[in-house]
């Protein structure tokens, strides 16, 4: 049985779109051509500006890091390194006949069947 314990939060400004990772690291982003990333972990918010190409089209929590993909069709991680950097790696471009859907889900021909994955999954290696 797992307890829920709740406090005081802090209060971050309107218009965001949040995603939390397992280690409850909360990214966030604003606006609509959105150029930086912010990150709030234990009552401090650290912010990233735009260090990648394009502006973030998609985006979702796996494990312990925030993927995003941007209009460029790259895909990049966010991740955040105690006690105040966040730290962003390009991991690869969509593959020709990948798309990418709401949530960071890849989908694709293989085989002749479509798959549907998360951007931190390998189709290929299972």
């Amino acid at each position: 049985m797992t307890t829920l314990e709740f406090g005081k939060g802090t209060k971050i400004d309107s218009c965001f779109w949040p995603s939390q990772t397992s280690d409850g690291t909360v990214f966030y982003m604003r606006g609509a051509s959105v150029s930086s990333i912010g990150a709030l972990f234990n009552g401090q918010k650290m912010a990233k500006n735009e260090s990648w190409d394009g502006s973030i089209d998609c985006s979702q929590c796996f494990g312990g890091a925030f993927y995003f993909k941007t209009e460029t069709n790259k895909i990049y991680t966010a991740t955040f390194h105690p006690p105040k950097e966040i730290r962003i790696d390009f991991i690869r471009e969509l593959e020709e006949g990948e798309s990418c859907s709401k949530y960071m889900l890849l989908r694709k021909k293989m085989n002749g069947k479509e798959v549907i994955y998360r951007a931190c999954d390998d189709p290929k290696n299972g």
